[in-house]
């Protein structure tokens, strides 16, 4: 009787809004990126693939599918409300979207060598649980400053090559050191935030934020209207500063 009457006193969750938007930039041919926003299950997740000829694209897309499987309606309901079964439940989805991934390569000539990095976060509550792999991100942005909530499993490396005077240059290269779709001994990243009135959320891929730098983007979440005018103009922004990657920005306002 006590616990139906706690039910019925639980306060609806805060309204929120949301726009993701994925692009393929001035580059590329084709768009390996993929995302989703589910407003039931309050969950919001971006993948970047990786591989050769289609195979990334294939590989986010299957990333992003069988994480939504494991993390279920049904799943959400059972862990919503309780912090650690949401940390248990967010690592496992992910360890089974490497698994589905890779079993998918090991069957496939046309995908083998696939992979990607992916975040995503799941609101409960007031409460901003992240998980991810590789260097797509997950901003907050609050009371006017912007802070990177994830770290970048990746490393600089050089490689050299000559320019135009025959000269030779160092170069540097980002090589992702977590992804789904590889073996790794270090796993997913977790981290949980709390959401105040105002905040606001940016899932992106690594074709944003190497092209928009830290201040622009927080300019650019300061200065939206709505989650659609902040994608539409990250994007944009990541495109006038040459867009040498896919492009995606997920935007969430709580």
């Amino acid at each position: 009787m006590f616990g139906f009457l706690k039910n019925l006193c639980k306060s609806k969750p805060r309204a929120i809004s949301f726009y993701g938007r994925t692009d393929t930039g001035m580059v590329r041919d084709h768009n390996e990126d993929s995302f989703c926003s589910l407003r039931n299950r309050r969950l919001f997740v971006v993948a970047d693939g990786m591989g050769g000829h289609n195979a990334g694209e294939v590989a986010s897309r299957l990333a992003i599918e069988s994480l939504l499987e494991f993390l279920s309606e049904e799943k959400i309901r059972e862990i919503r409300g309780h912090d650690q079964d949401i940390h248990q439940s967010m690592l496992a989805a992910f360890n089974h979207a490497n698994h589905t991934v890779m079993a998918k390569a090991a069957t496939d000539e046309t995908t083998q060598g696939m992979g990607c990095t992916m975040v995503a976060c799941l609101l409960d509550e007031d409460r901003l649980h992240t998980c991810h792999v590789g260097d797509a991100r997950c901003y907050l942005w609050e009371k006017g400053s912007l802070k990177q909530i994830t770290t970048d499993h990746a490393t600089v490396t050089y490689i050299h090559k000559t320019d135009a005077n025959n000269n030779e240059i160092q170069v540097p290269r980002h090589v992702v050191t977590r992804a789904i779709g590889f073996h790794s001994s270090d796993g997913p990243e977790y981290h949980k935030n709390i959401l105040r009135p105002g905040s606001r959320v940016l899932l992106c891929s690594d074709g944003l934020w190497n092209m928009v730098d830290h201040t622009r983007i927080e300019q650019i979440l300061l200065n939206a209207s709505t989650p659609e005018k902040a994608s539409e103009t990250l994007v944009e922004a990541a495109n006038e500063q040459g867009g040498r990657d896919n492009i995606t920005a997920l935007v969430i306002f709580y």
